[in-house]
């Protein structure tokens, strides 16, 4: 079946180039997290919304809840100062801001706040470590992840900055499992506002890999990625087509480094674990190890139910 010039369209315009990014910060990633937030201002013409959020008292440990029930609004006067003064460097630097300080469970307060000022996007620091519980906004990370509606660009402390001022390079692994076509438009989509190359990337088990019907398998995942590839996408992009075997976080980390990519784009699932063949951790692994930052789009529940009612076979990679 030919995938017709209307199923190829590119992701929302508010996804590719937002008008409005929530820019969260635990106020010790701003060294590393801030400088991409104003180049994503400056490429997309967008705003940004500089917020922190304060837990409850009730998600921390007894000693740290002390200390935050008795210096909350001390906490929250910290922090507004140092967003008021990290407002005016961004305006410096020609971008638009506001600041919000908020209270409540990370996951909600981000939830709201997106949906409030219509962000199109969400930028996240990260710690860079293999450890859930290590990265911004402690355990709640994923939930974050999970909870709200628009793509979620992470950045790490080890992230490469942008050669060039905006990536060139675009690395998106498929899954082709749950709405996989959902972010391979959004990839694509980047790579032509951006005028990047794109490089769409299938990870293989390495046992179905060795059998010896390995070679039309490759075969068809191959196939299956060309048809994500617009017939005009020459026009703007260059488009590669990779199918490894091996471990899912190791191959997309290896290929990283080997082209060199500016950005890592990824897709979630809305109601299971992340690539659940692989585990939970497949894609906070990639974020927590990747020198450049990765781009999370949470499937919608639609394309989930799409792709569970075909008959077509899908592979988890």
């Amino acid at each position: 079946m030919t995938t017709t010039q209307t199923d190829r369209q590119c992701p929302s315009w508010a996804f590719t180039a937002p008008d409005k990014i929530v820019v969260a910060t635990d106020l010790t990633d701003i060294d590393y997290l801030i400088p991409y937030a104003i180049a994503q201002g400056k490429l997309c013409g967008a705003s940004l919304v500089l917020t922190h959020i304060i837990p409850p008292v009730e998600t921390v440990s007894l000693d740290a809840a002390a200390v935050l029930a008795a210096d909350a609004a001390v906490m929250e006067h910290e922090a507004r100062a140092i967003l008021d003064e990290l407002s005016v460097k961004v305006r410096a630097a020609g971008v638009e801001c506001e600041i919000a300080i908020r209270h409540g469970h990370p996951r909600n307060v981000v939830a709201e706040l997106v949906r409030k000022v219509h962000a199109g996007r969400v930028v996240l620091g990260t710690h860079g470590r293999r450890n859930l519980k290590k990265f911004f906004l402690g355990s709640t990370a994923h939930e974050i992840l999970r909870s709200v509606d628009v793509p979620v660009w992470t950045v790490g402390p080890h992230a490469r900055p942008f050669a060039h001022g905006q990536p060139c390079r675009i690395l998106h692994p498929v899954s082709l499992s749950s709405g996989y076509e959902e972010t391979a438009k959004l990839a694509l989509g980047l790579a032509q506002f951006y005028k990047a190359e794109v490089t769409l990337l299938h990870v293989l088990p390495r046992e179905l890999h060795a059998q010896r019907a390995s070679k039309h398998l490759v075969q068809w995942t191959a196939f299956e990625l060309g048809r994500l590839i617009p017939d005009e996408a020459p026009l703007w992009t260059t488009a590669t087509i990779m199918v490894e075997a091996g471990e899912v976080v190791e191959q997309i980390l290896e290929m990283a480094e080997e082209m060199r990519a500016d950005l890592i784009v990824m897709g979630s699932n809305p109601d299971i674990s992340f690539w659940p063949v692989h585990g939970d951790n497949t894609v906070y692994n990639v974020i927590a190890e990747a020198k450049c930052p990765v781009l999370t789009l949470r499937h919608s529940l639609k394309a989930e139910r799409n792709v569970e009612a075909t008959s077509e076979p899908r592979l988890v990679g």
